[in-house]
């Protein structure tokens, strides 16, 4: 049985509540978003290490563990994470748990799988580089019903099935289509962000109720603060005159939307797997003809991917992390981690 809330069943016990509430999360963005609300209440835990990848990862004996004995798992979802998706299945299917992609009144992206994006949007609409246009509608944290403008879209045929979040009786319905259809690294989006907080002190109240007041106080200052961060990062980029660049893999399209600068094409699919020669090829002969500024890289690449796009070519290359691996782990990890990628945009796109 798979339990996907936000309307969570606590089974926990009186003398649980008592103590710090055990939550573990998949990745440590999340992990940050959770510690800044639970606060003091709460003992956070991310399973992905540090450099890790979370698309393929096998856990130890004692994360293992871990998920066993928590009160509450906060993951992103199985289109992250199946692996955590069948943890929660075999070894604690009792535990509460919230799959954020499985909540409302954000901007969901489809995954993509091709190589090339931009130049084939041009064309058919695609979701990515038509939604910039709900980039004025997201300043306001209410305003998050953008979601009716994307009904158009041919692509985007998940978000007729948006209402039916409030149910989440199933596991495969989701309310953004079928486990696959959704890109999952939608954390890169600062007001995706501010959404998933409302959803992560909702978990935490009905899982410690003596403790709701604080949660909801925590996610207001959070949600400030994220505003705040997403105002900064808009501010940074808004001046860069290059803007469209390879994505080492497609996680970068939820922060390319955000921000208007759209990826071109990535290297690998969503899951960083190795690309073919032919992939390789179309992303070069993209590279050469529409004079593309930045290839980026990061961990989960191979550097001899991003050489092999750039070469011949002046485009420039840095690194950049959705996952944030240079940083500390913590309640502001999520905000250097956002900035590190606006940070390597700059560098790269020359700005």
């Amino acid at each position: 049985m798979r339990i996907l809330l936000p309307t969570l069943l606590s089974t926990l016990p009186l003398s649980a509540l008592a103590q710090d509430l055990k939550i573990v999360t998949d990745i440590a963005p999340i992990e940050s978003l959770v510690m800044q609300v639970a606060g003091p209440n709460a003992d956070v835990t991310a399973l992905v290490t540090r450099g890790a990848s979370p698309h393929g990862f096998q856990f130890s004996y004692d994360q293992a563990d871990a998920v066993q004995s928590a009160d509450l798992v906060v993951w992103v979802g199985p289109e992250l994470a199946p692996w955590l998706d069948e943890a929660l299945e075999t070894l604690a299917p009792e535990t509460s748990s919230l799959a954020l992609l499985a909540t409302s009144d954000w901007p969901a992206l489809t995954r993509r799988d091709r190589a090339v994006f931009v130049l084939e949007d041009d064309h058919d609409g695609h979701d990515d580089h038509d939604d910039h246009d709900e980039h004025d509608e997201h300043d306001e944290h209410d305003e998050h019903d953008e979601h009716d403008e994307h009904d158009e879209h041919d692509e985007h045929d998940e978000h007729d099935e948006h209402d039916e979040h409030d149910e989440h009786d199933e596991h495969e319905g989701h309310g953004h289509g079928k486990v696959g259809d959704l890109d999952p690294h939608a954390w890169t989006d600062p007001q995706v962000a501010i959404a998933w907080v409302d959803d992560i002190a909702a978990a935490l109240s009905e899982a410690d109720p003596e403790n709701s007041a604080t949660y909801a106080a925590n996610a207001e200052a959070t949600i400030a603060n994220l505003t705040a961060l997403d105002e900064s990062i808009a501010a940074k980029l808004a001046d860069v005159p290059a803007r469209t660049l390879i994505a080492p893999h497609d996680a970068y399209q939820y922060f390319g939307s955000r921000y208007d600068m759209p990826v071109s094409g990535s290297i690998s699919v969503s899951d960083a797997s190795t690309p073919g020669p032919d992939r390789i090829a179309a992303l070069q002969e993209l590279v050469r003809e529409n004079d593309i500024a930045c290839v980026l890289s990061d961990p989960q690449s191979r550097d001899e991917w991003v050489e092999l796009v750039r070469e011949g070519t002046d485009a420039n290359t840095a690194v950049a992390d959705p996952l944030g691996a240079a940083y500390p782990q913590g309640p502001d990890h999520y905000a250097a981690t956002l900035n590190g990628l606006a940070d390597a945009y700059l560098t790269c796109l020359g700005g």
